[in-house]
């Protein structure tokens, strides 16, 4: 029994359902969260019938579900590989008095088959605490087979959107996990290395529970109504282990949006303690919990923690129209802080700002698309009828919703032990000369070295494709590294435009860049993997040397990397990381989405269960790999690793060109003589 039929259609890959007018009820005006089971007479979807037919979307309306999971586990050290297939009458481990299976005890069998000691825990998204299956309050040893196998067929069908479960680990043991006493001590010094806030923060939430949060904020900043939507740790030492610096950072953009606009100034540096008490910190950030507060807050700030309350001051009601017609309205609490602690040290001078230009505060008004590119707004516009302003969803391309155009911009740049601070002004008269024009006749100005960030590269040791935004995680881009300014609009000074549009689009006008390069494994352990797994791993490359100089093309090289079916048909791709240490972390990152997409749709078809033994080496590719990008420079290259053999393409206008297939890169490329 490999499939059932779709518990949510019944089969018939369709299925009939209560539509979402009911939610609400018969009005135009509904509360978000309230649920009254009553259609809405003017819907748009029902038209008032209360229900709605839809393609099934649990079994992609093809009636039948995958009862099987597949893991795997592989040893990276090796090659190795084990697999263990579960379907119903072959779980394992098998159901006991709770009727729960669990990874942790199926990993540990398979990790001792392949000699693997420590899973590494960035290769994916799994985890040991993870459940196999969970069968129903029905399922008994003693039933009929066909009904037990039935019931298990359908507990391991809620698996079918992700039946392929892999664990990477090595032969060594896994590095034992950081103390959260000296990783809270971590953050605080890069909070005082970057000039930021951090925030712990306790809230209660439904029932009166308590969930803690870390993060990173600007000085000032309002407090968010829902910091992290994510945040579950229920005590401190768990919302510790669970924060990194990516994630303290995650968020800082919207956070920061309504800070005071200050430039920073240097310092001296802080001792902070190597350990953190977290027991007394926790007990400090609950006393000011007591009573009715519905949160209280310890911030890190010159050194030493603040502690404060958050108290209640109204509400904040948000408006969003349904597909039905009705507009939802969500109303939450705002919060302010009981106490604010004193004005950070190294804040320097305000910095001006003049309103936003393109945006009405408190309303959807917003600078219309008809205005891009153009001196003025077009007169025909059907959107805006020439006024310049449409309403939109979404929030002001301009300011983000800040309403404000700072006029400078604070730049920090950081390799998490060094800090170099600089303040960005326009300055009257500041050479800007024109190095191109775009296709429509802008001018395309280039500014002097001091406001390009490719500089600090070098300064720290790394590439320019190092550098990364550190509250997006997203490299720095090129204009934005070689000071790249197109100027539509006649009479603008390019170095004023371009420090005004970089500080309105940034929490508090502070530009900060990580300079390191990416935490990623070798190439040579992904095309392992996928050696292991029997999958093809494709490599895209492409040199973009003959377009050197030129600001309206791309420079340098490069890389893209993702996994695939050995059967796969490979096609052309425009490769977009400009490291092949990037383009690792990135297919690494989201390794389970690269493995979904080599599972069979049709839920027949069986999942990969690889069994590999062990296998030597992959040498490195990449320098064979450049080596023929180099020679076809301007156009993609391509390059299939599986058990096989190497395939190399050309892409073309139109798909790919074979250049070559072997046994090896090597010797594919020796075949091209090149």
């Amino acid at each position: 029994m490999n499939t059932v039929a779709c518990a949510d259609c019944g089969g018939l890959g369709f299925r009939v359902r209560r539509c979402e007018c009911t939610r609400g009820g018969d009005r135009l005006i509904v509360a978000g969260g309230e649920y009254r089971d009553e259609a809405y007479a003017d819907c748009r979807l029902c038209a008032g019938d209360g229900s709605v037919a839809e393609a099934c979307h649990r079994c992609g309306s093809g009636g039948r579900r995958r009862a099987q999971l597949v893991v795997t586990v592989v040893n990276l050290d090796t090659g190795a590989a084990v697999s263990r297939r579960l379907m119903p009458g072959r779980l394992d481990p098998p159901p006991g008095r709770e009727r729960v299976g669990r990874a942790e005890e199926l990993v540990g069998g398979l990790c001792a088959a392949v000699g693997v000691r420590g899973l590494r825990p960035r290769w994916g998204w799994r985890s040991l605490d993870d459940t196999l299956y969970w069968l129903p309050p029905q399922w008994r040893p003693e039933l009929p087979e066909s009904q037990r196998l039935l019931l298990e067929a359908e507990a391991l069908a809620r698996h079918d959107y992700d039946p392929w479960w892999v664990f990477v680990g090595r032969s060594s043991a896994t590095p034992p996990p950081p103390d959260p006493a000296a990783e809270l001590s971590r953050l605080c010094a890069l909070a005082d290395l970057l000039q930021l806030d951090l925030v712990v923060e306790a809230r209660r939430r439904n029932y009166h529970e308590v969930v803690w949060d870390i993060r990173y904020e600007l000085p000032g900043s309002p407090v968010p109504l829902d910091p992290q939507v994510h945040a579950q740790a229920r005590d401190l030492p768990s919302a510790v282990a669970d924060t990194s610096l990516r994630s303290a950072m995650c968020g800082l953009d919207e956070r920061g949006r309504h800070a005071p606009l200050h430039t920073v100034r240097a310092m001296p540096t802080v001792d902070v303690p190597k350990v953190m008490d977290l027991d007394r910190l926790g007990r400090a950030v609950l006393a000011e919990l007591a009573g009715d507060a519905p949160g209280a807050q310890a911030i890190w700030r010159d050194g030493r923690w603040w502690h404060t309350a958050l108290h209640p001051t109204g509400s904040v009601e948000t408006l969003h129209e349904r597909e039905t017609g009705q507009i939802v309205r969500y109303v939450a609490e705002s919060l302010r802080r009981a106490t604010e602690p004193p004005d950070p040290g190294w804040w320097g001078e305000p910095i001006p700002h003049r309103p936003c230009p393109d945006c009405r505060p408190g309303s959807r008004l917003r600078r219309c698309d008809c205005r891009l590119g153009r001196p003025g707004p077009d007169p025909q516009c059907p959107d805006c009828s020439g006024a310049g302003l449409a309403p939109s969803v979404g929030c002001c391309r301009t300011c983000r919703d800040s309403g404000r155009i700072p006029a400078a911009v604070a730049v920090t740049v950081t390799d998490r032990r060094r800090v170099s601070h600089e303040t960005w002004r326009p300055v009257a008269d500041e050479p800007a000369p024109v190095v191109a024009q775009q296709p429509n006749g802008a001018p395309v100005h280039q500014l002097g070295p001091h406001r390009r960030l490719a500089r600090h590269a070098a300064a720290f040791g790394v590439r320019p494709a190092d550098l990364t935004r550190l509250d997006t995680d997203w490299p720095v881009e090129q204009d934005l590294l070689d000071g790249i300014v197109t100027v539509y609009e006649p009479g603008v000074d390019p170095v004023r435009q371009h420090v005004e549009q970089l500080a309105a689009r940034l929490p508090g006008a502070r530009l900060l860049v990580l300079a390191a390069a990416p935490d990623a494994p070798p190439l040579t352990d992904l095309l392992r993997l996928a050696h292991a797994l029997d999958l093809t791993a494709v490599l895209t490359y492409c040199d973009h040397r003959l377009d050197a100089g030129d600001p309206l093309k791309i420079q340098g090289e490069r890389w893209g990397i993702r996994l695939a079916a050995r059967d796969a048909e490979i096609g052309a791709e425009l490769p977009l990381h400009a490291s092949v240490e990037l383009a690792v972390a990135r297919c690494v990152e989201f390794l389970d989405n690269h493995l979904l997409a080599t599972v069979p749709r049709e839920p027949d078809r069986p999942v990969p269960a690889p069994q590999a033994v062990s296998s030597p080496p992959v040498p490195d590719p990449i320098g064979l790999i450049r080596r023929v990008g180099q020679h076809h420079a301007g156009a993609p290259v391509a390059a299939s690793f599986d058990r096989i053999g190497c395939r190399l393409w050309l892409a073309q206008e139109g798909g790919l060109r074979p250049l070559a297939q072997a046994a090896t890169l090597g010797d594919a490329v020796a075949a091209l003589r090149l």
